[in-house]
């Protein structure tokens, strides 16, 4: 890890170990470009500025993204699983299966029918388990589950309605799977990732782990990546695949990356590569 972040609030000094993990990349790399860092946010660096004397720039991590890469429209899309597979599917790129059910009801009456909780559950009943179930908007894994029967698909409804509010319901697949990172329509690097059981997902919060990123990606992720990025209008994403016996296949674009492998694994030039391209994007707004 990079030792310390420059800049606090109020009026400098050094942040030993920065909450937010973006902030410790921007203030690696506006060092690297003679910039300056500066957080608004205290010792946990959820915002901070960028400036080069003339130009400032603003940037927002934690419930945000820090990517002025990326359109807010095109983010907004890709951040809602259910939106990004079916304009996916709309370009011909293979997605998992999936169902959609909203499990509050809340806003009931704007939606039409067959996707409620009532639907879930008369789905859940003669269902082939076992299944896969996440919430729409989730990140890191949260709630992303196998389900093995009717009462745990049950249990489930309950404990994800706290927190979101609809679900998607999946076959279970099990391959390799795969993230490639995107940059301006360019494949940057990618990396195997690994889950820690059968059954969760294959993010770090879960426990999950991942092969060291090289650049070198396979044609056909690159392909895909490529594609998936430029149909949702993004200029920056991960995209996780899975690599089955017809083709890879995506599981979610995930337009705000955090990219910890890569400091994991020491790659600060990757690191730089992206930020350097996301203050350009920034000054230029």
């Amino acid at each position: 890890m990079e030792p310390g972040v420059p800049g606090s609030s109020p009026g400098g000094g050094t942040i030993s170990s920065p909450f937010s993990a973006h902030a410790r990349y921007a203030a690696h790399t506006a060092a690297k470009l003679g910039l300056s860092f500066r957080s608004l946010d205290g010792e946990d660096c959820y915002l901070f500025e960028i400036g080069d004397g003339e130009r400032r720039a603003f940037f927002a991590t934690g419930a945000a993204s820090p990517y002025a890469l990326n359109p807010a429209h095109a983010a907004s899309i890709a951040r809602d699983k259910w939106f990004a597979q079916q304009v996916l599917r709309e370009a011909g790129i293979a997605t998992i299966p999936s169902r959609l059910f909203f499990v509050t009801a809340t806003q009931a009456a704007e939606r039409g029918p067959g996707r409620e909780l009532k639907d879930a559950r008369g789905f859940a009943a003669s269902a082939a388990y076992p299944l896969f179930c996440k919430p729409v908007s989730g990140s890191q894994g949260a709630f992303a589950e196998r389900v093995d029967d009717a009462a745990e698909f049950a249990r489930y409804i309950e404990r994800v309605a706290k927190h979101h509010y609809a679900m998607l319901v999946q076959p279970v697949i099990e391959a390799r799977e795969h993230r490639v990172v995107v940059l301006k329509g360019a494949p940057l690097f990618c990396y195997e990732k690994h889950s820690a059981q059968p059954g969760l997902p294959a993010n770090r919060s879960a426990g999950g782990s991942a092969s060291e990123p090289t650049t070198d990606v396979p044609q056909a992720l690159r392909t895909i990546a490529v594609e998936a990025t430029q149909t949702l209008g993004l200029d920056f994403a991960a995209i996780d695949m899975f690599e089955t016996e017809r083709g890879p296949v995506v599981i979610e674009v995930n337009a705000a990356p955090a990219v910890q492998t890569l400091e994991d694994y020491g790659r600060w030039d990757l690191i730089e590569t992206i930020w350097t391209a996301n203050i350009e994007a920034a000054f230029a707004r």
